[in-house]
């Protein structure tokens, strides 16, 4: 569906459109690389770990695991699952293939937070009673190292390049700063009040700390190690994540049951999503369409469109679902989507020629996520620009006169505009937007708009 209109200003030779597209749920459908993890609930009070299929939004397997498991991470090849258990100081190892226990690692007293290395090889454990770290060779799956940090310890994370460990002590309201060279603390930053959940942006430049007893989000700049902003969220913070991209930050709020969602651009929340009561766990799908929410209070998983920030689902698991940690990940399942499977989901490079005289055409990206947009005249497939466009911002192209189709590349899915073609005249001047509309609170996906393509039908430079 579009909807244009005309404004043409006076004293020059220039025409503005708008443009208006009821995006399908195009974002939705597209997956990287086809394919989808799951989400592993370590469910405190009935000591088991649920495995939901996030392909399909269902519990495939419980696995029975120590006393009062909590925190939950999964190895970087998706092969092993490591459970913090909290009464039983130890840590369960899960086969992540067969959704059995391996093996069991102990630790020290009251393991909360874990974390895995890049690289797979290393396992970091809060443990809160004795005020210490954990370090697990994952090869021979023994504790080679205890490191001493503040007071309860919680929450743990590795930086991007496994040099530097982050550590939210609750009881000293400060975070360590582990040196993995040596197991060496080697700065403790002071943050907010009761420091719970910890989490790292995608290029190790900040840490993100959510603060229990002070209702907000202390963030750190690591290259001075510098609280440079506190953000305030909702009540009583606990689990805290970003997005893939790095531009959102969800943190959820066990006592307002809510999740904020803060733009890392400007440290600021630009909204709240209600989910299920007392909020603990909070993990994003690798990529980023997905937002998992454990509810401590109602034994649920709620399931976030990170598109509309609405709650599309809502899972059962055990009892009182804590899970503290990035808990998705793990031997993945085919989705649905009509990509050609012979072609690898890779970046595509801009290609925007200058069309000396051409119409000048201004496209600005109100999806949500980042897209790219390409025109080919109509009854060929060949692309007269080809230009990304990353998600909220605006970018030029100029184009010759004529009819042209219209594709959108999102995720790894091509998509072409099926309700008409648009038409350009040289020496005019357009301003196009593509964005979502929402029916009832779902992005509708009829086949109204657009319909997703295989890359063969895609335009070609």
């Amino acid at each position: 569906m579009k909807e244009t209109t005309y404004d043409k200003i006076s004293g020059g030779h220039v025409l503005i459109i708008i443009l208006g597209i009821t995006v399908l749920a195009f974002l939705m459908l597209a997956s990287v690389a086809g394919a989808v993890p799951f989400a592993y609930i370590t469910n405190y009070d009935d000591n088991t770990t649920s495995v939901i299929d996030i392909a399909t939004n269902t519990v495939t397997s419980t696995v029975p695991v120590g006393i009062r498991p909590c925190g939950v991470a999964v190895s970087p090849d998706g092969t092993k699952v490591y459970v913090a258990n909290d009464d039983s100081n130890n840590i369960s190892v899960i086969d992540a293939t067969t959704s059995t226990v391996t093996s069991t690692v102990p630790v020290g007293h009251a393991p909360y937070g874990v974390a895995v290395s890049p690289d797979g090889t290393k396992v970091y454990v809060a443990n809160q009673n004795d005020s210490s770290v954990s370090v697990i060779n994952t090869t021979t799956s023994t504790v080679i190292a205890s490191v001493p940090v503040d007071y309860s310890p919680s929450g743990v994370v590795v930086s991007p390049d496994g040099t530097k460990v982050y550590v939210a002590n609750y009881g000293s309201n400060t975070t360590s700063v582990i040196d993995t060279s040596n197991y060496s603390i080697t700065f403790t930053v002071p943050v907010g009040i009761a420091p719970y959940g910890v989490a790292i942006s995608p290029d190790g430049t900040k840490v993100y700390v959510a603060n229990y007893g002070s209702n907000t989000t202390s963030v750190i700049d690591t290259a001075t190690n510098n609280v440079i902003a506190s953000v305030p969220v909702g009540w009583s913070p606990v689990g805290v994540t970003i997005a893939p991209d790095g531009t959102k930050v969800y943190v959820a709020n066990l006592g307002s049951s809510n999740v904020s969602i803060i733009d890392t651009a400007t440290n600021t929340v630009t909204d709240s999503v209600n989910v299920g009561i007392a909020p603990c766990g909070v993990a994003v799908t690798p990529d980023g369409s997905k937002l998992y929410v454990t509810n401590a209070g109602d034994n649920t998983t709620s399931v976030i469109d990170t598109i509309t920030n609405n709650v599309t689902v809502t899972v059962a698991v055990g009892k009182t679902p804590i899970t503290l940690g990035q808990f998705i990940g793990g031997p993945v399942t085919a989705s649905n989507t009509s990509r050609d499977t012979e072609t690898d989901c890779k970046g595509i490079e801009d290609y925007v020629p200058d069309y000396a005289g051409g119409a000048v055409i201004h496209i600005k990206n109100r999806v949500g996520n980042d897209i790219v947009v390409s025109w080919a005249k109509e009854g060929s497939q060949k692309a007269v620009f080809q230009v990304n466009i990353p998600a909220g911002q605006t970018r030029t192209v100029t184009a010759p006169s004529g009819s042209y189709e219209e594709y959108i590349r999102a995720g790894c899915s091509w998509y072409i505009v099926t309700d008409g073609h648009i038409v350009v005249e040289s020496g005019y001047e357009y301003s196009l937007e593509y964005y979502t509309v929402v029916d009832n609170n779902t992005i509708v996906y009829d086949g109204t708009g657009f319909k997703q393509i295989p890359d063969s039908q895609a335009p070609k430079i």
